[in-house]
């Protein structure tokens, strides 16, 4: 049967009986997040949400009480398991296996009109094959997690990144025109340019560190604790917009590679759309 909560959210639950009269299995409990419940990255919160609604409902009686607390508990740990299945270890974003899937859903909420039109942008950082062999690939591996922590801090709570391939990402922007993609985009190159740099303190070995250029001038003039730059890391963009490319998919992959090589092309460390 389905029932509504004080939030109008329809669920869907099974009705059994007990010594004859009726109870409801939260076993089965299902509930699907409302726009504003996405709007919440934690895991924990989600299942927090999910545990709050449920004790709103009059069938909840002591005996579903303890299952209620279990069930909670082990939704918050399925939902982790899920969730880092679905992240690449290294950069912390999204495994490329699970690119299509949300694909094929936004072009469903597209079609029923949840959201309005979605961009993507493709990144690749400059010359990556120098540093794997000048620096050494543990280097290459910091690099790679430095930026993905810092594509994380740019892109907006609704977008989702890729890991593409070993220096190559991918994002998707639900309910962003072309402008707001590129200027997302931008926002991602300026924040690399500014604060991804190779270099080292006093003789350690270099490494990658995560530092506004303008302190590593300060750090440079303090001897006692000087910082060496050794190199900047740059990236390259390219954007393209569903909606532009006619609401075709391997049109708007087609539209952002070809952006991405003019990029590199044309110099390297810009946008290009």
């Amino acid at each position: 049967m389905e029932v509504s909560n004080h939030q109008g959210d329809v669920m869907k639950v099974d009705k059994g009986y007990r010594f004859g009269l009726p109870f409801f299995s939260l076993l089965t409990f299902i509930k699907l997040p409302s726009l504003q419940d996405k709007k919440r990255n934690s895991i924990e919160q989600q299942c927090d949400i999910f545990y709050r609604d449920i004790m709103n409902y009059d069938f909840l009686d002591s005996h579903n009480q303890h299952l209620a607390d279990g069930r909670f508990d082990l939704a918050a740990k399925n939902l982790n398991a899920i969730n880092n299945l679905s992240i690449d270890a290294l950069t912390g974003l999204h495994k490329k296996e699970y690119l299509q899937r949300k694909l094929a859903s936004l072009e469903q909420q597209i079609y029923h009109d949840e959201v309005s039109d979605f961009s993507l942008v493709m990144c690749d950082l400059d010359k990556f094959k120098v540093v794997n062999d000048n620096f050494g690939h543990s280097v290459g591996d910091d690099t790679l997690t430095l930026f993905g922590k810092l594509i994380r801090e740019a892109i907006r709570p609704t977008d989702y990144a890729y890991r593409f391939g070993g220096e190559e990402f991918l994002i998707l922007l639900p309910n962003s025109n072309l402008d707001e993609a590129v200027d997302i985009a931008e926002r991602i190159r300026k924040t690399v340019a500014d604060r991804l740099h190779l270099g080292h303190y006093g003789l350690n070995q270099v490494t990658a560190i995560d530092v506004q250029k303008s302190q590593i001038s300060l750090q440079e003039n303090n001897e006692a604790d000087a910082f060496f730059l050794t190199r900047d890391i740059t990236c390259s963009f390219g954007v393209s917009n569903y909606s532009e490319c006619g609401q075709s998919t391997d049109s708007l992959f087609a539209q952002a590679d070809d952006h991405l090589y003019v990029a590199k092309n044309n110099g390297r460390n810009q946008v290009a759309y």
